[in-house]
């Protein structure tokens, strides 16, 4: 798993969470639990991102998935990453995969959420998407 880089970002935070993996056509049995998720393609990682709350993580795939397919029914905000993954040849929503876990603490997952953007560089977060448009005009 994909995740278990975090390993010593872990140990920092001084938890040991259990990771799990689900088809994202199958986000609908991800738990409501407060933590942190990636989805990927592959080795592409396609997004990360944490869910608190009542609903917790499973409540953010709904977005996910509308934008994955262009379904807009929900009001979701259709982000440039996600709509140039979506006019790319290899964007497969079909065969991604999930990768998540949980984690209670807000400064914990805030921190977590960081260390995953810059390991995994996730193609539609809006801010790699900004980073990659001010490298590649350098």
């Amino acid at each position: 798993m994909k995740l278990q880089k975090l390993k010593s970002d872990f140990d920092r935070c001084g938890i040991e969470p259990a990771i799990y993996s689900v088809s994202f056509l199958e986000h609908k049995t991800t738990p409501k639990i407060q933590g942190l998720y990636s989805i990927w393609q592959g080795d592409d990682c396609i997004y990360v991102g944490q869910g608190g709350g009542k609903g917790g993580i499973r409540k953010r795939f709904k977005h996910h998935y509308d934008k994955a397919y262009a379904l807009f029914e929900t009001g979701t905000t259709d982000t440039i990453g996600w709509r140039e993954g979506r006019e790319t040849d290899w964007w497969k929503p079909e065969s991604w995969t999930v990768e998540y876990f949980e984690c209670l603490s807000a400064v914990h997952r805030t921190y977590l959420e960081g260390v995953m953007l810059l390991l995994f560089d996730p193609y539609c977060n809006d801010e790699t998407y900004e980073d990659r448009q001010v490298i590649n005009k350098s």
